[in-house]
């Protein structure tokens, strides 16, 4: 039903506005401590990410998301700008998904209030077994209402790496892993 959901929402044009996301701070983020490795981008859209970064900032990007319609715009894009021997994307709900490697960042970028609050914490302990050493999770969310609890979820098994609230109302981003 979810995935109907999102393909209905994405053929429809709804998310066509996130699409170009250039000079995006998540990007300095990702790019600083991916340090040229790998990156697994949960709830990843149309593929924003791995289109924009720097292609030097990377070696190999994977991503996510439940909406084939979403993966098929990603993928394109990926092709339109020569990467699609570089990134890869799996439809998958991320609650369910199991990784088949390891990465040095694992990126939430506006996916994580679509996780039930009561599943955050269990994910991220889930997930945390699919980082490298020295890996981070990169979480980032501009709803503040949304990502309330997240900080608390965080702090408690976590080492947070850093932390940026980039306007009282805008994004906020948090780097942190496995203490």
């Amino acid at each position: 039903m979810k995935r109907r959901l999102w393909n209905r929402e994405f053929a429809a044009g709804r998310w066509d506005f996130i699409e170009r996301t250039p000079g995006d701070p998540v990007y300095q983020c990702v790019e600083k401590h991916c340090k040229q490795g790998s990156i697994l981008d949960l709830g990843c859209g149309s593929g924003n990410t791995g289109c924009e970064l720097d292609v030097k900032a990377y070696h190999d990007y994977t991503g996510v998301d439940i909406s084939e319609v979403a993966l098929k715009k990603a993928r394109q894009r990926s092709a339109a700008v020569q990467r699609a021997g570089r990134n890869r994307y799996v439809q998958s709900d991320i609650l369910t998904y199991v990784p088949d490697r390891s990465y040095d960042v694992i990126l939430f970028r506006e996916s994580i209030y679509y996780i039930p609050q009561g599943r955050i914490k269990g994910l991220l302990n889930r997930y945390s077994n699919y980082l490298k050493p020295g890996g981070v999770f990169i979480v980032r969310w501009h709803d503040s209402g949304s990502g309330q609890r997240i900080p608390e979820v965080v702090g408690a098994g976590y080492k947070v790496l850093e932390q940026q609230l980039l306007s009282p109302t805008g994004p906020v981003i948090f780097v942190f892993n496995k203490e």
